[in-house]
């Protein structure tokens, strides 16, 4: 795609990413269109139903599960790579690009909904902020109370500024649309089968493996962006990198606890304690010192740094870029 107009001061690549990231910041999603995350969803749903037995023995658990993430993730890529090969004209296709990049990146989506839960916390709206809460975890948020709101708030924030900003961004740039989708579809699959419990400890350990190295480059990216963003807003960088050092382990993910633990250290607060999730009450690991108390303001900062980790990924994908077309 060399000597297009669109090329002319960045690549064709970084500019429907920029385009599409700056409309779902401003605007989010268009709520009247289905969302590509539902579809996939719907489809994982018939998947299951059609594959998953009740009295499967651990292996065909396992087999089916392996198909079901292998099949759905694969015909995604292929599905994106070979529609995007039948658009002919350029600037369709860009903006066909650039429609999709709104619905891979979600982070003016993510950012609004911790800032509105941490506003009706602030307003004494518990119930209200609760609820809201509830559709950001699957952690049980009836009974907390609002320390608990805010540090539950920026813990999913931090764990979704990977899964949801930096990760699709980062296969944005390396595959565009069709590897970014791909990547959407084998987190949907993650997060809707991917669960160590009797139902799918086996039909979804597949796509937890597959989450998890997909994931395994972007956490730690999203960490040292963590500490560059902390850097930059003079907040406690040593604290943050000894913090991160000390807990990025301490999760069962292999990953969450990369941005979980440099969030934390930058702020100061602790996640962790007892949780509830379905009405069980489970003890997770402390991460960071609590040395902080979070509330509104805590809230808001951590939404500042995340905007920088995403300012500061953009330009240094928009330089690589630069660097590959200049010299390559």
């Amino acid at each position: 795609m060399s000597g297009l107009p669109l090329e002319t001061i960045v690549s064709y690549k970084t500019s429907y990413i920029f385009l599409g990231l700056f409309y779902e910041l401003f605007f989010q999603y268009p709520s009247f269109l289905p969302h590509p995350v539902r579809i996939m969803g719907k489809i994982i749903q018939g998947g299951e139903e059609l594959l998953k037995g009740e009295r499967d023995s651990k292996f065909a658990g396992f087999f089916k599960g392996f198909l079901l993430t292998i099949i759905c993730t694969g015909s995604v890529y292929v599905f994106f790579y070979y529609l995007e090969m039948l658009i002919t004209n350029i600037y369709i296709r860009f903006f066909y690009n650039a429609f999709f990049t709104i619905s891979i990146l979600a982070p003016g989506s993510l950012f609004f909904e911790c800032l509105k839960t941490a506003k009706l916390c602030q307003l004494k709206m518990l119930e209200e902020s609760r609820k809201a809460l509830s559709m950001l975890v699957t952690r049980d948020t009836d009974a907390m109370n609002e320390e608990k709101i805010y540090e539950t708030t920026i813990e999913t924030l931090s764990e979704n500024l990977c899964d949801g900003v930096i990760a699709p961004m980062f296969y944005l740039f390396i595959g565009g649309v069709p590897l970014a989708m791909a990547y959407k579809m084998a987190s949907t699959l993650d997060s809707m089968i991917g669960y160590k419990n009797e139902r799918y400890e086996y039909f979804g350990k597949t796509a937890a493996r597959v989450d998890d190295l997909l994931n395994f480059i972007p956490a730690r990216i999203t960490a040292f962006l963590i500490f560059i963003s902390a850097f930059i807003l003079g907040l406690n960088i040593k604290e943050a990198i000894k913090i991160w050092r000390r807990d990025n382990n301490k999760t069962d993910s292999p990953n969450s606890g990369h941005p979980e633990s440099a969030m934390a250290g930058v702020l100061g607060i602790k996640f962790g304690g007892k949780v509830s999730y379905f009405g069980k009450v489970h003890e997770k690991p402390v991460i960071g010192t609590g040395k902080k108390i979070a509330d509104f303001e805590t809230v808001k900062m951590a939404i500042r740094v995340s905007y920088f980790c995403l300012l500061v990924f953009l330009v240094t994908g928009l330089t690589f870029e630069y660097l590959i077309k200049r010299f390559l």
